[in-house]
């Protein structure tokens, strides 16, 4: 009754307000349906389940002015849920992102990879793709799911939180806990959780620059500066992502 139901709304279109599978977890339950069906009887709530995906804010909230970024606010305030199981989603967008750790694993926030092919035909084949993502989606799979993949450009740089201090990271704490990141081995623990803090924190994308197919775009995440890197064939960092739309 629940999945033709589901059906139904989908059909509908009710998905436009609700996405059934709202916790990204790959399955519709019955809560999911029922919060669909409230959302479809009722106005769209801004409670974090509720979408189509949404365009997150930058983080900043120091306003410079009138009409500065810190003053308007604009887009959906950052929010995010530590799944448990060594994954975090975001509530905004409906990704659902790769906790990293200091245990020298697959998971290391110090490990880094290389894109792919610096010359034709630029192949995103490389490490980050042979030896990242084959082990994160090899049988059982990371977090119970296959599907784990390097993000888009856009999609990186909406996890950048413009209103953290430079000394660190800027991301929320939910992607990286200063107090707690050294040595933290369980990426299940809530209080493990780390993104590289290097001077040079660059992450790659899946997003090639089109206008030099031999390098891709990327985030620096100890500024929050989107750029390109080249050649595709030096490493740097990777942080997975699965889910959206």
């Amino acid at each position: 009754m629940g999945v033709a139901l589901a059906m139904t709304l989908a059909a509908r279109g009710v998905w436009a307000q609700c996405c059934g599978d709202c916790n990204g977890d790959g399955a519709v339950t019955v809560d999911e349906v029922l919060t669909a069906v409230n959302h479809a009887l009722t106005s769209c709530s801004d409670d974090g389940i509720c979408r189509p995906e949404r365009l997150p804010a930058s983080g900043q909230t120091t306003a410079y002015g009138a009409g500065s970024d810190g003053d308007v606010r604009a887009g959906a305030t950052l929010a995010y849920t530590d799944n448990g199981d060594g994954t975090i989603t975001d509530h905004n967008t409906g990704l659902t992102w790769e906790k990293k750790d200091d245990s020298g694993g697959i998971h290391d926030k110090d490990n880094v990879y290389t894109w792919g092919m610096g010359f034709p035909p630029f192949t995103m084949n490389g490490t980050m793709v042979t030896e990242f993502l084959a082990t994160l989606n090899t049988q059982p799979c990371f977090a119970d799911h296959c599907d784990w993949r390097v993000p888009n450009v856009r999609e990186l740089q909406s996890i950048v939180d413009y209103e953290i201090e430079h000394a660190g990271p800027m991301v929320q704490p939910v992607f990286h806990n200063a107090a707690g990141c050294t040595e933290c081995t369980d990426v299940m623990l809530a209080s493990c959780s780390c993104t590289a803090s290097s001077p040079t924190t660059f992450y790659w994308s899946s997003t090639t620059f089109r206008f030099t197919p031999g390098y891709a775009w990327g985030v620096y995440f100890d500024s929050g500066f989107v750029h390109n890197r080249a050649p595709k064939d030096v490493p740097s960092y990777v942080r997975a992502v699965r889910g959206g739309v």
